[in-house]
């Protein structure tokens, strides 16, 4: 078995630094070397969960389920699989998993927090409240738990007991806007109109995209009396909101986009990724896309403005230097090709297709010796890569 470990620790760093599809690959290379490990596909998972990439996110964890080995990981293991099941909507899973981490360590206070945060999503809210005092009565100074019982208490109308918890949730952190916005609005509900100012105006200032905090702003203020006031804060609320739609149908056309394009549906999958990037320019991901299906056509010239755009954004992916070397391969720039794919080869020497590239390149190049240990490590990476093999054939036997 090959070694996994550097790609594995490779992927953790640029987790860290927030370069998730980059994590991503690095994943997929330490799973594809060493399949039977938990902890990589849970890693795996996790990230995928994060990009919203549900499918691939499922089969992560279907092949996790096969292993059988769940209940004999490390508790820090259960509890970012538990993340990942709640990010998956996957409840019962989450509520499984606490059991499994309760049997471990019966006392630690984030079991009865994240139970009751798992109970209010799917509206048990006599469990959830619960749970949440149970943890408060645990770890009376972990502020999210107030938060979280406060949230319900608004959502069950019991606005008293709302404030009160949410007071205790901003007394432990008092920078917290999200906290602040929502005892603001349970102020505004209790017609506490200038309590309602002061928290809100706070959380406007520590937050200032924050739509949510400018909209129960713009309503103390109408309610104050201060119209006009009330209008221009409206207004930035509007503002913000319209920022957030967009996001949000980002996020959804990219989506939908890979989701069709495992449905093999490639030109509404393109024409989902091309209105994307008319509403968010820089989104790399939904450009990686167009690029590889323009490359996969053997359209250089369309797939070219995306790659520069890529480039520019993220010069380091691996993804990225692996698409500019095909790109360059097709208009027979065999060394810029090069140049672009032996990067990727430093930290991706396994990738099969690369190396059978690699082996392309340099017959270009006229580099026979050097092209055929290429397409010979192509084969030996992929033995069941017909088209691999012919390659090897020919340039021994031309």
């Amino acid at each position: 078995m090959q070694d996994a470990r550097p790609y594995f620790y490779a992927g953790l760093a640029l987790a860290e630094a927030g370069r998730f599809s980059d994590a991503a690959l690095e994943l997929e290379e330490a799973v594809r070397r060493d399949p039977q490990h938990a902890e990589y596909l849970i890693f795996q998972a996790n990230l995928f969960a994060r990009l919203k990439q549900k499918a691939p996110a499922e089969a992560a964890l279907a092949s996790l389920q096969k292993l059988g080995t769940v209940e004999r990981l490390d508790a820090s293991w259960l509890w970012i699989l538990s993340d990942v099941y709640y990010r998956m909507e996957r409840f019962p899973d989450v509520l499984r998993l606490l059991d499994l981490l309760e049997k471990r360590n019966p006392d630690d206070p984030r079991l009865e927090l994240n139970r009751g945060q798992a109970y209010a999503i799917q509206s048990q809210f006599d469990l959830a409240q619960e749970s949440l005092q149970k943890s408060i009565a645990k770890h009376s100074t972990n502020a999210l738990a107030h938060f979280e019982l406060g949230k319900l208490l608004h959502l069950r109308n019991d606005l008293p007991a709302a404030k009160k918890a949410l007071l205790e949730a901003v007394r432990l952190e008092s920078k917290n806007p999200i906290y602040l916005q929502k005892l603001g609005s349970v102020c505004l509900a209790l017609k506490e109109i200038d309590d309602a100012l002061v928290h809100l105006e706070r959380a406007v200032a520590l937050d200032p995209n924050s739509s949510q905090a400018f909209y129960s702003l713009s309503q103390a203020y109408q309610r104050k009396g201060e119209r006009e006031k009330a209008a221009q804060l409206m207004k930035q609320f509007q503002e913000l909101k319209r920022r957030e739609e967009a996001v949000e149908e980002t996020e959804r056309l990219l989506a939908r986009g890979e989701r069709l394009l495992d449905e093999g549906k490639d030109a509404e999958a393109r024409a989902a990724f091309e209105q994307m990037i008319q509403l968010a320019p820089d989104n790399w991901t939904a450009r990686a896309y167009l690029a590889e299906m323009f490359l996969a056509q053997g359209d250089w010239q369309k797939a070219a403005p995306h790659l520069e755009k890529m480039e520019a954004l993220e010069a380091d992916s691996v993804v990225g230097n692996y698409l500019m070397a095909r790109h360059w391969f097709l208009r027979k720039d065999f060394e810029r090709a090069r140049i672009y794919a032996e990067k990727v080869k430093l930290s991706r020497p396994a990738h099969a297709d690369l190396r059978n590239l690699l082996g392309k390149i340099y017959f270009g190049l006229g580099q026979r010796e050097q092209s055929l240990r290429e397409f010979e490590e192509a084969v030996r990476l992929a033995p069941g890569r017909e088209e691999f093999r012919a390659n090897v054939s020919k340039l021994k036997n031309p």
